[in-house]
């Protein structure tokens, strides 16, 4: 399915020369990149965000995790199998609700609006952070042009600061058309170890 998608972008001129697409399967080896990950199953979706923590603290790094209620007691039960109570210290949890809808529709908040609240303190020339985000919402029809949009800004704010964030999608949730306009603004695609 991955090759599929990437051979049908290739082939409509969709990826963007200026924002060339490389697959990867692992996150171990990056250290800044706006990456796309389209998930179907949750058990390597959690094994990935678990690895992206530790390799985030190999290069000793805070990891942020946008993720909902229901996968964030999943994912915290796995780190606390394999790491310290210091090192647990630096990775910090917000519910995505929370984080898209703050201002009140779908929007991309800026993860340097929350530093501050979650990282006592927190400056941006001591601190260095990544980002994970699983990109949900409800029922409103009219996101999928805002998740683009939020998207284009988030990768503008990834390399001016050169973060490595990730921006993880439920394959089922998300249309070709927005998949195919979402992988534009990504510099990396995820190779999900099951697909």
């Amino acid at each position: 399915m991955l090759e599929e998608i990437i051979t049908n972008l290739i082939e409509c001129g969709e990826i963007l020369e200026k924002n060339q697409l490389t697959v990867i399967d692992n996150l171990k080896n990056l250290n800044e990149g706006h990456i796309i990950y389209f998930f179907e199953y949750i058990d390597p979706y959690i094994q990935n965000v678990i690895d992206f923590v530790i390799s985030g603290l190999e290069q000793n790094q805070y990891s942020i995790i946008i993720e909902n209620d229901r996968i964030i007691p999943l994912i915290q039960k796995g780190l606390k199998d394999l790491l310290s109570d210091t090192q647990l210290n630096k990775i910090k949890f917000v519910n995505n609700y929370d984080f898209y809808f703050a201002k009140g529709s779908f929007q991309c908040a800026s993860i340097f609006d929350y530093l501050p609240r979650l990282i006592k303190g927190y400056s941006k020339q001591t601190f260095s952070v990544r980002s994970w985000a699983h990109v949900e919402w409800g029922d409103v029809l009219e996101v999928h042009e805002n998740i683009t949009n939020s998207e284009k800004e988030a990768d503008v704010i990834v390399k001016e600061n050169r973060l490595l964030s990730v921006c993880a999608y439920d394959s089922v949730r998300v249309s070709e058309t927005t998949r195919n306009r979402l992988i534009t603004h990504h510099n990396f695609l995820i190779h999900d170890y099951s697909s």
